[in-house]
């Protein structure tokens, strides 16, 4: 079967309703695996509006395929904010065009590190970007992972 195409574009707040959907099927479906339902419940409450309610505070991205929206990532400062694939589209190469397009706009900002603050699920997914472990943070019994990057004009 043949890669679809992925398009990655700025985000605007016509998205937001494709975007909480996202973020609500990605907390359900992939993050429940790695989390207590305690918390993928506390989350599901908040999260997804709270990303899509961003979309303009941040420099958002979305991936498109086949004219639907199947993922969102943004940058806000230098920290990579709520990179989420529907799960129907993950491990299709839609998180790490998502992530290009973050570093490039970091890079275009002169933004020279990165952080994020990635679930277990995803943590794997960011040291594959090169990404390291700078500590893990505690929120009840959600665990997150903040990890940094070095970008713009360091060699590769």
């Amino acid at each position: 079967m043949p890669r679809k195409q992925i398009t990655i574009r700025r985000a605007t707040a016509d998205d937001s309703r494709a975007v909480c959907e996202i973020v609500f099927h990605a907390l359900r479906e992939t993050n429940a695996k790695d989390y207590p339902a305690s918390v993928i419940d506390r989350l599901v409450l908040t999260l997804p509006e709270n990303v899509a309610s961003n979309l303009d505070a941040w420099h958002a991205f979305v991936a498109i395929v086949d004219g639907r929206v199947v993922g969102i990532a943004g940058l806000s400062g230098n920290t990579v904010k709520s990179v989420f694939v529907h799960p129907d589209y993950q491990r299709g190469g839609v998180a790490t065009k998502l992530m290009i397009a973050v570093e490039n706009a970091a890079h275009a900002q002169s933004v020279r590190s990165l952080n994020v603050q990635s679930s277990i699920t995803a943590q794997s997914f960011y040291a594959m970007l090169g990404f390291n472990i700078v500590r893990e943070e505690f929120y009840g019994e959600e665990r997150t992972i903040v990890m940094s990057k070095a970008i713009g004009g360091a060699p590769e």
